[in-house]
């Protein structure tokens, strides 16, 4: 019985260590090739929202961290210098329809008048072939239809220009009342107000941002997973999404990147590839992101929030 003991002994490390190696095996190869990966971020669009228009704003009805939807007032600018501005360019458009009738009258009394000196100089050319009428008054018959057509020429001119002015007066009104809507910023997608710094009674610059809007049906979650994981990942793979708080969601795989920066071949002088000399003995495998669709949720699960971690499992 005693001379058993050595032999189950080394036995029992023989099993031991099979099992180890086993056991490392599989924690080798779920470490390294199955896809999954801690290195995941729930993300969404962020719309940075500014004022077309610069002025004073008088109106904001919003409060941070507030849901807004589509199409809500976000902020209203004093609107009184464009409500003045429209009313001038209407005046203006006024004066140019004015302006504009009086030249298609001028030229309606024009072209009668051309008509009347022609019809006197056929009457006066027919006196003078029977010498009822002398040269000179057939001559002035000639000079007042060249004259008349004159006229009309320089009134059809007026006309083009009156014309022209009409449109202008009608574009910078167009851009007076577009300015004057451009006063109410309305919200262009449903989603939440963030970080708002912006005050009742500051001055908005053109242009400048004023607040930010994250899209709430943009949520998504990106996930970088090693390269040595990407064979067993397809668009289309259904995935488990285990976020830090301790909420499961459910996704599918949208898209994985086809490009990622390579830091060790920046382009050099004159446009040459600029190669590391030296060698790198440790190789990491390089992370591709995922991007991966979620799940519809219930009006009763907590909302997301862009830019918690997570943790990434493909299921299929």
């Amino acid at each position: 019985m005693s001379s058993l003991k050595p032999f189950l002994a080394g036995a029992l490390t023989l099993v031991m260590l099979a099992l180890a190696i086993v056991l490392g095996g599989f924690a080798w190869e779920y470490y390294t090739r199955a896809p999954w990966t801690r290195d995941a971020r729930v993300r969404a669009g962020v719309v940075t929202l500014s004022a077309d228009v610069g002025g004073r704003i008088v109106e904001l009805p919003i409060r941070d961290n507030q849901f807004v939807g589509k199409g809500d007032l976000l902020l209203r600018i004093d609107p009184a210098s464009y409500e003045l501005a429209v009313l001038h360019a209407q005046r203006e458009v006024d004066v140019a329809r004015a302006t504009l009738g009086l030249s298609q009258a001028a030229i309606v009394a024009q072209q009668a008048l051309l008509k009347q000196r022609r019809s006197e100089e056929q009457r006066r050319r027919q006196l003078k072939s029977r010498s009822a009428i002398s040269a000179e008054e057939w001559e002035q018959s000639s000079t007042d239809v060249a004259v008349a057509a004159a006229n009309l020429l320089r009134e059809q001119s007026n006309l083009v220009l009156a014309q022209t002015n009409v449109q202008l007066a009608d574009a910078a009104l167009k851009q007076a009342r577009l300015d004057l809507e451009r006063t109410r910023v309305l919200a262009p997608v449903s989603g939440y107000v963030t970080n708002l710094l912006t005050r009742q009674g500051d001055f908005a610059q053109s242009g400048s941002p004023l607040l930010a809007l994250v899209d709430s049906d943009s949520f998504h979650v990106s996930g970088y997973f090693e390269e040595t994981k990407l064979p067993k990942i397809r668009v289309g793979s259904r995935a488990r999404i285990s976020l830090m708080s301790g909420e499961e969601l459910q996704g599918t795989v949208e898209s994985i990147a086809y490009a990622i920066t390579d830091q060790e071949n920046l382009p050099g002088s004159r446009l040459l590839a600029n190669v590391n000399p030296n060698y790198t003995w440790v190789k990491l495998a390089q992370r591709i992101p995922v991007r991966l669709r979620l799940d519809p949720r219930t009006a009763e699960a907590p909302p997301l929030r862009a830019g918690t971690t997570a943790t990434v499992t493909i299921l299929e």
